[in-house]
């Protein structure tokens, strides 16, 4: 079996294969021989037509067949022949397919980088510390009462921080446009989820009022006929409404899961919740400077094809945390996410899964099932009543264990880095930190 390697550039190659004619014309000889033990052809019983009427009626398909064969079972002769490591599946190109001679075929794909591992010794990483405040505990309880604040109607000019319900009609040179018509929507004041334009004009309005107001559409709007236009909006107000939060009364505390205790209970919950957050955060912070400081040690050249497969997952995350109408709109994903505001991030996903893996290997890091199970605890452990039930899941889904196996592995990588890295500690409020976590998640 002849056997070369072409290399187009980077980590893209192209394995040219020969097939020696003797072997292709075993492979056909049997595929002929198997079809002639069944086939029936008029004049003559089964199993005992000759092959030279075999061949007239079935060599041609059985030649295809045999290639197709052949190809499947010669590849991985042909790639541990050229001593390459392919990187996902290959494109396959089958050359002429002849009666006599040999079979021929090129097979292109991405191989993966070579890596050396360096400055594995030298990470720097700054460790946060927080403790949780009274002043935090207090701050989380108020934000928790603004999440399930209300709205009763005033009799006032809107302000900042209410609700006005309206009533909208816009138009474009005096025509209605679709999309520009609105009943009874509610408007928060300084949310900035509405139209600026017309949000600022609802500050000072009463009950029943109307008025007209021009709304300049940004250039960069969702909706390509208006962008960069003005409309005239009708606005009738039909209510303006103040925010009041709950009292922290016995029933706003049954409501956050506290039946005995009071206030202090509610408390205590939250500094709980406050401290598993802050560790999580701070184990995140650190997990994060470790891979940023082994990406940037090693620059390596990743493989196009799993860059590409790594974009379509992250694509696939995203569809997931839309809204639900959206979640099977694969093209209108694309739109939202196309492949260049999704490449840097993948390029280094694959990069650092590369290290990662080149990591376990050098440092013969084993898989720790101990931990494993505690992880698995853990999570369940969020579900109450229902945790052995989530475990006995876990256990059953294989794609969820891997899952769960890959992320005791990634900590244990960490943990392993860290000893020969030079940790120092940073006193961080809490805000700080769990703000910096959002920002980079």
């Amino acid at each position: 079996m002849d056997v070369s390697v072409e290399n187009p550039g980077g980590l893209a190659r192209r394995l040219k294969v020969q097939i020696p004619a003797e072997r292709v014309s075993e492979a056909v000889d049997a595929k002929v021989k198997r079809v002639g033990q069944h086939a029936k052809i008029p004049g003559f019983r089964p199993g005992k037509v000759p092959l030279k009427v075999l061949y007239q009626r079935y060599g041609a398909q059985a030649r295809q067949e045999a290639a197709g064969e052949l190809i499947q079972s010669v590849y991985p002769e042909a790639i541990e022949q050229a001593e390459l490591k392919p990187a996902g599946q290959p494109q396959i190109e089958l050359g002429e397919v002849n009666e006599e001679g040999p079979l021929e075929f090129t097979a292109s794909f991405d191989v993966y980088p070579e890596i050396e591992l360096t400055g594995l010794d030298g990470l720097t990483v700054e460790k946060p510390v927080v403790e949780v405040t009274d002043a935090d505990i207090d701050k989380t309880i108020e934000r928790i009462r603004e999440q399930n604040k209300a709205y009763e109607a005033v009799e006032r000019e809107s302000q900042d921080g209410d609700q006005v319900v309206v009533d909208y009609v816009g138009r474009i040179d005096g025509e209605a446009f679709e999309g520009g018509t609105g009943n009874d929507i509610e408007v928060n004041i300084g949310e900035q989820q509405f139209l600026p334009d017309l949000e600022r004009a609802l500050v000072g309005r009463k009950a029943d009022e109307q008025f007209d107001v021009d709304v300049s559409f940004p250039e960069d709007y969702g909706a390509k006929d208006l962008a960069g236009k003005t409309a005239t909006f009708d606005v009738t107000v039909k209510a303006v409404k103040e925010a009041k939060l709950p009292e922290i009364d016995d029933e706003f505390l049954k409501q956050m899961g506290v039946e005995e205790g009071g206030i202090d209970a509610l408390k205590e919950k939250v500094r709980e919740s406050l401290d598993q957050e802050a560790k999580h955060a701070v184990d995140t912070s650190v997990k994060t400077q470790v891979m940023d400081g082994v990406h940037a040690a090693n620059p390596i050249e990743v493989p196009e094809s799993m860059v590409a497969q790594e974009i379509d997952r992250m694509r696939k995350e995203a569809l997931q945390r839309m809204p639900q109408e959206m979640q099977g709109d694969e093209e209108q994903a694309k739109k939202l996410l196309p492949d260049e505001v999704l490449r840097e991030n993948a390029e280094r996903r694959v990069a650092l899964g590369l290290l990662i893996a080149e990591i376990i290997s050098e440092k013969e890091i084993e898989l720790d099932q101990d931990r494993v199970s505690k992880k698995m605890d853990d999570i369940a452990a969020g579900y109450g009543d229902q945790a052995e039930q989530v475990k006995a899941y876990y256990q059953q889904n294989p794609q969820l264990m891997q899952g769960l196996q890959a992320m005791v592995m990634e900590e244990q990588v960490v943990d392993t880095l860290l000893e020969g890295a030079t940790v120092t500690e940073k006193e961080t409020e809490l805000d700080e930190l769990l703000n910096a976590q959002r920002q980079n998640g």
